[in-house]
């Protein structure tokens, strides 16, 4: 993960997102960050189990209260409050601590990926909490591996990105490394020099990140950000950085449908965006529609909610794995 953020950037990107259609909305068209980005950006799996699982809030609490090994109706009180568990977050540094002084294999390994995927992929703006629903995925370690962790990832940012357009939001979370290395990959007027790697390295440990300034020098930087964006045209973007195979070679890039995380849900539409595919850009079909939506100023009573029967979706959407890619000379047509 990068370990400089340029938030002027970030801040200019975000005030094009569009959270109907999870694009950003350029002068040029519409773009997004898309499943194959994910792949290549951070190697980690986008295909598998849909992370789905949502149980109730109490449910979760007895889950922390399990993991930690500390008894539900024992002398508590406050201590679990102030040291474990605060406002629906688990506190990382102490959990990952707990885990090492319990000496149970299993249970250090949990704790650990705990905190590595709260503190990576899934970054509230606690600072120091986790989000317990994390924690589902991991009880059975068996089945890790076999989670899309990529399109989880996706949805949480997609969801963090519509709710820092709201008037009342201050700042942004979720896996702004990927925001940024995707700013990266497709604007080359943004980015960075670059080192070279082995073609299976994370592309996102490539860009060399100084300390961004602060102040009035970030306020500058998104003035000045802000005007590159509206002069922009098409020609300034890098539209297959990763080659002109990335519908075939991340097949499951092609899906549209509903992504999930937990209780988040959010569409996914990469034919609002083919020219990142190498393809020619068509009219767009009528966008997806949520079963319930409302996005006020406040990000506090922030909704999306999905019906749970567009999951069937993603599920036929992993017969790509299987499925022959498309002939060379019907992707030529298209593009």
């Amino acid at each position: 993960m990068m370990q400089h953020l340029d938030t002027a950037l970030i801040t200019a990107f975000v005030e094009r997102w569009q959270p109907d259609t999870n694009t950003f909305h350029m002068p040029f068209g519409e773009m997004s960050i898309l499943l194959h980005d994910v792949h290549h950006i951070l190697r980690i799996p986008v295909e598998g189990e849909l992370m789905r699982d949502d149980p109730h809030p109490d449910v979760l609490k007895l889950d922390m209260h399990d993991l930690v090994r500390v008894p539900v109706d024992g002398p508590v009180g406050g201590e679990w409050k102030s040291k474990w568990f605060l406002n629906g977050g688990i506190h990382a540094e102490g959990l990952l601590v707990r885990g090492r002084e319990m000496k149970i294999r299993d249970l250090e390994v949990q704790t650990y990926l705990f905190v590595l995927l709260g503190s990576t992929l899934f970054v509230d703006k606690s600072r120091d909490r986790l989000r317990p629903a994390i924690n589902v995925f991991l009880k059975d370690q068996r089945r890790v591996a076999g989670y899309a962790w990529g399109a989880a990832a996706l949805a949480y940012l997609y969801r963090q990105l519509g709710m820092a357009t709201r008037v009342g939001s201050k700042s942004i979370c979720g896996c702004l490394t990927l925001l940024q290395a995707w700013i990266y990959e497709y604007f080359p007027l943004f980015r960075p020099s670059q080192i070279l790697q082995a073609p299976d390295a994370p592309r996102a440990s490539s860009w060399v990140c100084h300390r961004f300034a602060g102040g009035d020098d970030a306020r500058q930087r998104l003035v000045r950000y802000r005007q590159m964006l509206d002069e922009m045209s098409g020609e300034d973007v890098s539209w297959t950085p990763y080659g002109r195979d990335a519908g075939t070679e991340v097949l499951c890039s092609l899906y549209t449908g509903v992504i999930r995380f937990a209780d988040v849900a959010e569409g996914y539409d990469p034919a609002r965006c083919r020219r990142q595919f190498g393809y020619r850009q068509t009219i767009p079909r009528t966008m997806m529609v949520p079963k319930d939506v409302y996005r006020p100023a406040s990000c506090s009573t922030y909704i999306v909610f999905w019906e749970g029967s567009m999951d069937q979706f993603w599920c036929c959407g992993q017969r790509y794995r299987t499925s022959p890619p498309p002939s060379p000379l019907h992707m030529h047509e298209m593009r």
